[in-house]
């Protein structure tokens, strides 16, 4: 059932066998594999947010950046409501590779302590439950036989040109969930419900103050808890939960809050084709399902090996669209309307634009040239209007963005990369406080030279195949590239690594079940636990991490029963209360 923690009484003491806190792609799959695989345990999901938006309550998401670091406002790219981010996210799903779980030697701190086959189990599940369709990642094997090619005639071994990327409707998981949610009858989802601080004075953890409406307090007493509050909230939450400030619950090797990653994000040189009109899959296609699909290039795992690389992968852009000088009307009618569309967005497009700010004068002639795209190519932006509309307004599996083809067979580079994961990133605990006293977020994050250098090197590695291949070449200039990369920030809202699985408590915050080292009933859902980040959008990981540590809790859960039961012992079941 769903309730609002209104109509849970100031005092009040809540029981039960599992506590998940936070509702968004984490929690709520978490919870659903629970109450399907596991329908004899007790579960209290608390989220902070409601059914629906309410501006008030981002208050809680409020925090600073270090200075000269160019992280978002830690309340960007997030969302507190059933469903958190998945109700803002664009939709794209896309797993890790094998080697992104690999120790490798030229990226610190890598290597996850599960196997790739460990993970790999859970993505069918995971793409099922955010209506991706099939796991099936080949356009080849996905698109049919008949599929063409990303590129006529381009084949490099450095660079893995077959694979594409699945979007979900997007799928906010507050609304395809609701239904089994609320009719779960051993399930309690309570909104309006902030959690405050873990008591762990002792482990295990022995109970969870909870904020309710103002002036309303209550507890909540499982046998074993979840954190699933994203990358951001897991560290705020445990930091706080140490009344000592001596570092935090599970941060017995300094690694609470450290290895903070986001993917570097950039749009770098221009590939132009050769000959120009060389044919190219560039639009979005749909599967035999009706699941969106786009190519991308991937360096293969050879390349980043022989090169020490980190993961990266491209996707061919649309030009700069902040110069008019593309001539393209649907660039210049997005440009213009820019500022009405969501603040994550709108970033997103100031980013992409930094990269020719300073050559571009916005005077009258600017402005003019962009209304004058608009009007010359009147016809075409109203046929894509049109499309828009149907395609992505009002159609239920929405076209995810906009693929605009290039007039002269030239195209920027979309470059998504992975970061290292190093203890100087980090997220602790501000000065400044929330209503309920609690510590704010302060992120100090950066890129770092090898993350730069690596952004670089592998633009020449595509630079060189695609010249070995000669259906294309890819024009940059060095020290325009570097300056680019060096101003590159975080804009996806990827919030990763601030509680890494590890081997050992020296290593990490949570072992490779995803329970707190040294508290076992403590445990941790979402990008938080990842080591190192790939290049992958993280959320399809996320919820297959979830669907692992649903298995695990419920053997848990089965086995206590089991234990208590040979002893005689009463199990510690959840109670009936007046919020019920």
């Amino acid at each position: 059932m769903i309730l609002d923690a209104a109509t849970v009484p100031d005092g009040t003491e809540l029981r039960a066998d599992i506590c998940i806190v936070g509702g968004g792609a984490a929690g709520l799959a978490l919870a659903d594999a629970l109450i399907k695989a596991a329908r004899h345990l007790d579960i209290i999901l608390l989220e902070a947010g409601g059914l629906r938006f309410d501006a008030a309550a981002q208050a809680g998401l409020v925090g600073e950046t270090a200075p000269g670091s160019p992280h978002p406002p830690p309340h960007l790219y997030r969302r507190r409501g059933l469903g958190g981010a998945t109700a803002i996210w664009g939709g794209r799903c896309v797993p890790l590779d094998p080697i992104d779980l690999e120790r490798r030697p030229w990226v610190p701190h890598s290597g996850w302590p599960i196997g790739w086959d460990a993970l790999a189990s859970h993505y069918p599940a995971a793409m099922a439950l955010c209506e991706a369709g099939s796991c099936e990642f080949d356009a080849g094997r996905a698109l049919g036989e008949g599929a063409p090619p990303s590129i006529a005639g381009f084949v490099d071994p450095d660079v893995v040109a077959t694979r594409l990327e699945r979007f979900s409707r997007p799928t906010d998981f507050g609304r395809s969930l609701r239904a089994s949610l609320a009719e779960a009858p051993r399930l309690r989802v309570i909104c309006g419900a902030e959690a405050l601080r873990l008591e762990a004075a002792t482990r295990p953890v022995t109970g969870l103050q909870v904020a309710g409406p103002p002036g309303r307090r209550f507890t909540v007493r499982a046998r074993h808890y979840v954190l699933a509050t994203g990358g951001l909230e897991v560290p705020r939450l445990l930091l706080a939960s140490d009344p000592s400030r001596r570092g935090g619950l599970g941060n017995e090797g300094g690694a609470l809050g450290r290895y903070y990653m986001c993917h570097a994000e950039a749009t770098l040189g221009r590939l132009r084709l050769l000959p120009a009109d060389r044919p190219v899959a560039l639009d979005f296609e749909t599967t035999p399902d009706g699941i969106y699909v786009r190519r991308k290039f991937d360096l293969a795992a050879a390349a980043l090996r022989r090169e020490g690389l980190l993961s990266t992968t491209f996707r061919l852009h649309y030009p700069l669209i902040a110069d008019p000088a593309h001539g393209i009307g649907i660039l210049s009618a997005m440009y213009l309307v820019k500022d009405v569309i969501l603040p994550e967005y709108r970033r997103k497009l100031a980013t992409i634009e930094q990269a020719g700010r300073d050559r571009l004068q916005r005077g009258p002639g600017f402005w003019l040239g962009h209304a004058g795209n608009v009007v010359r190519d009147g016809m075409g932006v109203a046929r894509f209007g049109q499309r828009w509309l149907r395609r992505r307004t009002f159609a239920s599996r929405k076209l995810p963005y906009v693929v605009v083809r290039s007039r002269d067979g030239s195209y920027p580079l979309d470059v998504n990369a992975e970061q290292i994961p190093d203890p100087a990133n980090r997220v602790s605990l501000g000065a400044a406080t929330d209503r309920h006293g609690i510590p704010q977020l302060r992120v100090d994050w950066r890129l770092l030279p090898q993350d730069r250098d690596s952004l670089l090197r592998s633009m020449a590695v595509v630079r060189d195949a695609f010249a070995r291949s000669g259906t294309g070449r890819l024009d940059y200039e060095v020290e325009a590239l570097q300056a680019i990369v060096a101003a590159a920030t975080p804009v996806g809202g990827h919030h990763i690594g601030t509680a890494r699985m590890s081997a050992t408590p020296a290593d990490g915050v949570v072992d490779a079940n995803c329970t707190v080292h040294g508290v076992p009933n403590l445990h941790i859902a979402g990008a938080a636990v990842f080591p190192t980040c790939g290049h992958a959008n993280p959320t399809l990981t996320i919820v297959a991490l979830a669907l692992r540590l649903a298995g695990h809790l419920a053997t848990l859960c089965e086995a206590g029963v089991a234990t208590q039961a040979k002893d005689g012992a009463t199990t510690p079941r959840s109670v009936a209360v007046a919020a019920r």
